[in-house]
């Protein structure tokens, strides 16, 4: 019988040395302290590979790189075993994408990355260094933001890895991002980096009012918003995704810092979505399927790899 592959969203830590106003994360100090150890991290993924038959796994948090008592000693060895996994064939192969804010990217670190990380994705909402502390990104001694991303996005393409530009969009950006977007290309494509993607997330409510109100942007205002991108980016660059609320939800499946999986039911918001137990519990992903009311058709939709196409 033909195996069928998976791609999974996995937040490895809650972890974070930022304070984005638009993000929620479970690091209350009983939270962290819930979270997969290192040892148990490595067995997390042995599980997805040989179990569960994933073959593609995108790394988040938080801050990915930041996880453990010595950061980043205990990523590095989670790539160390993760290289493990690559191979030739894409039946075997685990493809690996890093989600990041790239504070911590060093060139010694982008180093251990290249021959084991597919992809590096790296979030910027904005140029101003003013709207970049307003939002959190500048934070303590994470200054100059954009800069760092600018050099983060030449250090990643001088070493052969794909860099993806991610950009969370909401009431206090819709109106002035599309402008900036050129300038972004720009800025990097001079340091001498390379951009294949960039994927524009609604924000996303997580039942939060405080920050729904400084957030929230309708449906509508996020369409023009769109609008406005595809007026102002090259027509050369190929890989936009505009990732609005309906495909968010829909395609919900993270795995959490804990071991679980979060997912949403039909009708379901953030507070009402449902968790799975620790995935090494179980035998397979029809196993899975079996013991929890997942929308098959859905997650396979937006979870099952056709190989050969890159999301």
């Amino acid at each position: 019988m033909k195996n069928t592959y998976y791609k999974g969203y996995w937040m490895v830590t809650n972890r974070c040395n930022l304070r984005c106003s638009y993000c929620v994360l479970e690091n209350a100090p009983h939270q962290l302290r819930a979270e997969l150890s290192l040892e148990e991290k490595k067995e997390l993924v042995s599980h997805l590979y040989h179990k569960l038959h994933f073959r593609r796994l995108t790394l988040s948090g938080g801050e990915v790189l930041i996880f453990g008592k010595h950061p980043p000693k205990e990523f590095l060895e989670l790539l160390n075993h993760i290289k493990t996994f690559k191979s030739l064939d894409h039946t075997k192969n685990l493809g690996i994408e890093i989600y990041t804010n790239g504070t911590y990217l060093t060139d010694e670190i982008a180093d251990k990355m290249v021959g084991v990380v597919d992809r590096v994705a790296v979030t910027i909402d904005g140029t101003s260094n003013d709207f970049l502390s307003e939002i959190g990104r500048n934070h303590k001694n994470h200054t100059n933001y954009f800069d760092h991303i600018v050099a983060v996005a030449q250090r990643l393409s001088s070493r052969g890895i794909d860099v993806k530009l991610h950009s969370v969009v909401g009431q206090k950006n819709h109106l002035f991002l599309p402008e900036e977007v050129p300038l972004i290309l720009d800025a990097i494509e001079k340091s001498g980096g390379s951009i294949s993607a960039w994927k524009f997330f609604q924000y996303m409510s997580y039942d939060a009012p405080e920050k729904d109100t400084l957030h929230h942007i309708e449906k509508e205002a996020y369409e023009v918003f769109k609008e406005k991108v595809l007026e102002k980016i090259p027509g050369s660059f190929k890989g936009l995704h505009f990732k609005d609320n309906a495909e968010m939800n829909a395609s919900l499946f993270n795995i959490l810092s804990y071991g679980n999986a979060q997912y949403m039911r039909d009708g379901d918001s953030w507070n009402t979505s449902k968790r799975t137990r620790d995935l090494r519990e179980y035998a397979s992903m029809e196993d899975l399927f079996n013991q929890h009311d997942i929308n098959q058709t859905r997650f396979r939709q937006f979870h099952e790899i056709s190989h050969g196409v890159r999301s």
